[in-house]
């Protein structure tokens, strides 16, 4: 996020048009940049992962217990080892049918549907950060992208500690990670703290109650006072009269401007503000407590969050079969992200969308962007949509641990060394298949 703020310091073209700055309202910063740049490093060093063997040496142990809880067998593991692409590919239908017929890994999944649905309003924090801390993108990338890495980092290595802590049974680790994933909720409501919105002439207050009239209206942009100006929503130049925000010197119905060379001090005569006169910018201001204390708030929640990390990832692998293993993570991206990423931004654009009160209408009647937003309604809907999603996701991962084996309850090893033995056997088999594929 640090360098995303520098990426949309440069015009999205980066050739800007005359007379547009980076504060102006109709900048577009170069934001493919923040893409481009990093997939070209994770391209560039994805091939490092060519070097990972074909099994880890502690698979051994990860089998036996499979093995105990009646997730796999030995010769399961065999046959997986020795299959080739032709069985894989034959095998895919029937391997479809098991995960379906694995609750926990169901209840696993939908948790994470609902995860992703939740993540997915990120896209639009930086948005809403902007608007409610009155930001630069700029000052946001180098702030939230501190926050995020301090959030990030220390959730990743408590994660590990975490994992370094005892000899976890999986059944217990679901257990840990679900609690994690309910701990993390509340931290949602972060964003609700935040700076005082503007009151904006027009549409949170009417013209005739700003400067008395007995004629009430109700809000509109456009009223009596302004009537004679042709005043439209094509571009935002907010002015600022007390406390109250005029959507541009039009519709504060000004006809004269005060200026010192190229800058303007104030405008003047104003026939829709108490005072007669107007000065350049929006009423609100900066509120540097809150916007701390809210990110304060989001970085703990995503420390507590990103703690359980290397548990979730644990649990993936000891939840199916051996032989189910690879085609479970494929099972699993692709759900998650057709049900959780992909409609995630969607469904959070069409929120925000609802709660826009002034949109960008151009001389030709084309509707645009969105200029104003009711932000206190659409923080708190925002806020309790999220907190709804995390707590259905909280709620599944409980049922993937109520429904997860029991240790007890698993099939019966008789013989101990039988067991090992043919654990040692299934990596000899794996060894024997490298040496004749690479003797072929």
């Amino acid at each position: 996020m640090i360098l995303g703020g520098e990426f949309l310091q440069f015009y999205v073209t980066l050739d800007p048009p005359e007379g547009v700055t980076p504060d102006s309202k109709e900048w577009v910063g170069a934001w493919w940049m923040g893409m481009f740049f990093p997939s070209l490093f994770v391209f560039v060093f994805s091939f490092l992962v060519l070097l990972y063997p074909r099994q880890m040496p502690a698979a051994k142990e990860v089998l036996q217990d499979k093995v105990r809880r009646g997730i796999t067998t030995a010769l399961e593991k065999k046959i997986e080892l020795g299959r080739n692409l032709k069985e894989i590919t034959k095998d895919t239908i029937p391997a479809f049918k098991r995960l379906i017929k694995n609750q926990a890994l169901t209840f696993l999944i939908i948790g994470d549907i609902f995860l992703f649905l939740s993540v997915g309003a990120y896209s639009y924090y930086p948005k809403l950060y902007v608007m409610i801390f009155r930001l630069s993108y700029k000052e946001l990338g180098m702030i939230k992208g501190v926050s995020s890495i301090i959030g990030f980092g220390l959730g990743l290595i408590l994660s590990g500690l975490l994992m370094r802590i005892k000899e976890w049974d999986p059944k217990q680790l679901q257990l840990v990670y679900a609690i994690i994933s309910g701990l993390a909720v509340p931290f949602t409501f972060g964003i609700m703290v935040h700076c005082p919105t503007s009151t904006i002439a027009g549409v949170d207050i009417s013209y005739s109650e700003l400067l008395n009239s007995s004629q009430l209206s109700l809000p509109s942009l456009n009223d009596t006072c302004n009537s004679e100006c042709a005043c439209t929503t094509a571009f935002f130049q907010p002015v600022c009269d007390g406390n109250v925000t005029y959507f541009s010197p039009c519709h504060a119905g000004c006809h004269d401007v005060k200026m010192e060379g190229d800058v303007v001090l104030h405008y003047k005569d104003c026939k829709c503000t108490p005072s007669g006169r107007a000065m350049p910018g929006d009423c609100g201001q900066q509120c540097p407590t809150r916007m701390y204390i809210s990110l304060f708030i989001t970085t703990i929640g995503t420390v507590i969050g990103f703690s359980g990390f290397a548990a979730h990832a644990y649990i993936y692998q000891r939840v199916v079969s051996e032989v189910d293993r690879t085609f479970t993570q494929g099972i699993r991206s692709s759900v998650t992200r057709a049900l959780g990423t992909l409609p995630a931004p969607v469904l959070f654009g069409w929120v925000i969308d609802k709660f826009c009160t002034v949109w960008r209408v151009s001389e030709d009647g084309t509707t645009g962007n969105c200029w104003v937003y009711d932000l206190d309604n659409l923080i708190l809907v925002f806020a309790f949509l999220r907190v709804a999603m995390r707590t259905l996701s909280f709620t599944f991962y409980l049922l993937c641990w109520w429904v997860y084996p029991e240790k007890k309850a698993l099939v019966e090893v008789e013989d101990e060394e039988d067991l090992k033995k043919a654990v040692e056997d299934s990596g000899h088999d794996l060894q024997n298949n490298v040496e004749n594929g690479l003797n072929d």
